[in-house]
Order: C-alpha cells, then structure tokens, then sequence
C-alpha cells in the first residue's frame, strides 16, 4: 500500500471512529482519565464473589439475609442485625441411653456442650440486635443477643442466686438472654471502651455459637474450665496497635444474681504483634460459693467461707497463622478453688487442660479441621464424673476431633464430625451387649449439623 493510501485508510478509520464516538457516546466507557500528566484509571465495582459450591436456589436466601442487613445498616441507623441458626443431629456409638426397668438413663452424651443424642433437634437460635456496638470515641452503644434451643439452656445463668441451675421457671427454658449490655467509648487516648451489663467471657478461643467455631463439638477447657458470661462492668484500652488491655468487676460465673457478697475481677492482655500470630493471656479471680440465707440459695457452705475461699483461672491463647487460609489455636487453662474437693470434702482443687486446633480453608466453602485435646479434674469438681456404682471420682480425659464443613451458600452451611474421647477409668455411658447400662474407658460419636449465620 502506498503512502497516500495508508494516510487515506487512516483518516477514514479515524472519521468512522469519531461518527461511532458521537452517535454511541452513551454505549462507550471510558478506560483511563488524563488528568494533566497522570493517568487515572475509572473506579470498578468489584464482582461479588460466591462460595464455589453455592446452590442456586439459596443464592435467593443469601441476597435476601444481606439486603436486610443493608437496609439496617444505613448511616442514619447504625444499627446491626444478625441471626444464626444450628441444628444437628449426634450419634453415640455407647448407646447411653437404657430402658432397662430400674436402670432408666436419659440417652445423653455424656461431658459434651452439646449433650443430645439420638434426635435432630435446634441446637441454637440466635438474634442479635445492636446499636453502634462498637462506638467511636465519645459515642453510646449496646447490643442484645437472645438465644433459644438446646444450648440457650445448657449455658444459662444463675438468675435467683441459689448456686443451682436449673431451679426455677425460667432457668428450665430453652431460652436465655446471652448479652445485654450498653457501652461507651471514652475520648481519652486511644479511647477507652466501657460496657456495663450482661457479656460473654474474655478468656478461651471458642464462642457459644457453633458457626464460630472451627468444629461443632466443644473442648472439655470451654464446657468445664471457664464461664460461659458475666454480669458487670469492663473496661478496655488499646495501648497501641499490638497491645490492648482489659479489666473489670463481675458479679460472677454465670450469675445475674450473686450466690455470694463478694464480686470477681476479671481481665486480659492481648498481643497482636503482627497478622500472622497473636496472643492473650486472661485472668479470673474471686469467690464463687454459694452463702445460705439468700431468698432461695442452697446453704451449702452454711455461710463458712462463702465469701473469702477463692476461685481463680489463668487462661492462655494463642494464634498462629502461618500461611493463607491455614489457621492453628492454642487453648491452655488452669483454675483452683478453696475447699471444694468432691474426692477429699474440704480440700483444695484444681483443674488443668490444654487444646490445639488446626483448620483449613480450600476451594472457598470448604473447611478441614482438626483438634486435640486433654483435661484432668482430679478432684471431681468440674466433669461430675462417678465410677459403676455412682461414686464422685476425679478423672482425666482426652478427646480427638475431626471436622469437615461445606459453605452451601454465603450464609448456609453443613458440617459433618468425628469424635473419640477416652479416660483411664470408666466413666462414659454406655449399654452392654446384654441391654443393661454399664460404663466404659472411651466413647466414639458422629455428628451433622445444618445451619445458617449473617
């Protein structure tokens, strides 16, 4: 092609392209801004992102749970919703359940969070409703969080004082108020959180609800070592951006209405250093026995140091991620109270256990998790264990874990678990080839749950 040709050619080409820029100016994006010499590429919204194994009908479900949230959301409302849901069904391979006449158990697996076996039942329901619950500085907050189910009465809380539950109407329902608090953040510093009220507990790397947890069954440290909430007051500071601390005065474990006269303190430090580990080390102190002459209250201690025998617990956290979407945490407990000895009345008791869990996220909605675990109560104060012939004993057990969850939408979800515990002494339920209740050195369960979160 000659020159004059090519200059032909192009100047058409470049008509043809101005007419098409004038007549589709509205069909035509542009990619680049020059602004004096630098050029600005447009904003781009980026595409939402769906679990890789989401079904097509929940996709609905998933759009619906997030336009609700939006809509509370809005800067005029600050206000957060969110609601939860696990139901599930447990098979344990004892068979602890016997309707031998005379030898009737309830068929329950025995030194689980989670004690239902045999049935599908809703473990939890949960609803929460918040209001700038996590206030900038010189900002009022709060949050409620109501459960229902199964679990809202296995964590429930001492609302008369009697140092029993359950004993009352509402201690028997499956239903429980799990937080209820209003906060401020103090313009100080880096601002100082305060929050008054009904919370859950500051130390331990498991949560109530089984959706925040890497395994649907729950450590020995989490059911048996710690409280599950606290009523009181907590204040919280961030040091810097690695260091933050916490401390504050509580009636209680697990009490609206103290058993006692005296209160707990109860605190924390945690340690952020960078975003591939982290640490915690938190601390609980202070009387938990239950005083007679309180409308109610069982006199258990007839008044003799109700007040003054202490219960203290030191709890150790860490959290390791050492590359993408693998995450391990550690969970070391140790606790000791004054005179509460089921194996020796009157002496000292201690409690001791130790955790590691290791989870792994692939193909975006699948996740693989693991744990180990070891819990020693050799006083019998904590697990309630007993030999054959019904006598409290102070044990040791251990448990395996193994997990496999499938994000079946953004929101919904099914998990699948293996678990084996054992003891050196023969504490788990169990019924023998004969149909009549006896107790054996281990237990084998498996589980699946189906549930929802946002």
């Amino acid at each position: 092609m000659s020159t004059r040709a090519g200059v032909f050619v192009a100047a058409l080409a470049a008509v043809a392209l101005g007419t098409m820029g004038v007549a589709h100016a509205d069909e035509i994006q542009a990619e680049e801004v020059i602004v004096g010499e630098e050029v600005v590429p447009p904003p781009q919204e980026e595409p939402k992102r769906e679990p890789c194994c989401t079904i097509w009908p929940l996709g609905y479900v998933d759009q619906t749970f997030d336009d609700i949230v939006a809509w509370w959301a809005k800067p005029n409302r600050e206000i957060t919703i969110g609601s939860g849901l696990s139901t599930s069904f447990q098979w344990d391979f004892n068979k602890p359940g016997s309707t031998t006449k005379g030898l009737e158990r309830p068929q329950k697996v025995p030194f689980r969070f989670n004690t239902t076996e045999s049935s599908y039942y809703v473990d939890l329901f949960q609803f929460s409703f918040g209001y700038r619950a996590d206030p900038e500085p010189g900002q009022f907050g709060g949050k409620v969080v109501f459960n229902a189910g199964r679990l809202a009465r296995r964590m429930k809380a001492d609302w008369n004082g009697s140092g029993v539950v359950p004993d009352t109407w509402w201690e028997n329902k499956e239903a429980e108020l799990q937080e209820a608090y209003g906060v401020y953040n103090v313009p100080v510093g880096n601002g100082l959180t305060l929050k008054g009220g009904k919370f859950v507990k500051i130390v331990g790397n498991e949560n109530i609800e089984p959706w925040a947890n890497p395994t649907y069954s729950r450590s020995y440290i989490f059911t048996f070592a710690e409280p599950f909430t606290h009523t009181g007051g907590l204040a919280s500071y961030p040091i810097t951006d690695m260091v933050s601390i916490m401390a504050g005065g509580v009636i209680g474990w697990d009490n609206i209405y103290d058993n006692n006269s005296a209160p707990s303190g109860i605190g924390k430090i945690v340690l952020d250093p960078s975003e591939y580990a982290n640490l915690s080390v938190g601390g609980i102190i202070g009387p938990e026995q239950t005083c007679g002459g309180k409308p109610g209250a069982l006199p258990t201690l007839q008044g003799q140091g109700c007040d003054s025998n202490m219960r203290g617990l030191v709890d150790v956290v860490l959290g390791v991620t050492p590359m993408e979407d693998l995450n391990m945490s550690f969970n070391f407990a140790w606790a000791s109270e004054s005179e509460v000895s089921q194996i020796n009345p009157g002496r000292h008791a201690q409690w001791i256990g130790a955790s590691g869990t290791i989870w792994y996220d692939f193909l975006d909605c699948f996740t693989v998790a693991t744990r180990g675990e070891w819990f020693q109560d050799s006083q019998g104060v904590r697990l309630g264990a007993t030999d054959p012939q019904g006598n409290p004993i102070g044990t040791t057990v251990w448990a395996v874990t193994g997990d496999l969850k499938a994000m079946i939408s953004e929101h919904i979800y099914v998990r699948t678990e293996y678990r084996y515990d054992g003891s050196p002494d023969p504490i788990f339920f169990a019924t023998n080839e004969n149909g009549n209740p006896g107790q054996w050195r281990g237990q084998n369960t498996v589980a699946v749950e189906l549930g929802y979160y946002f």
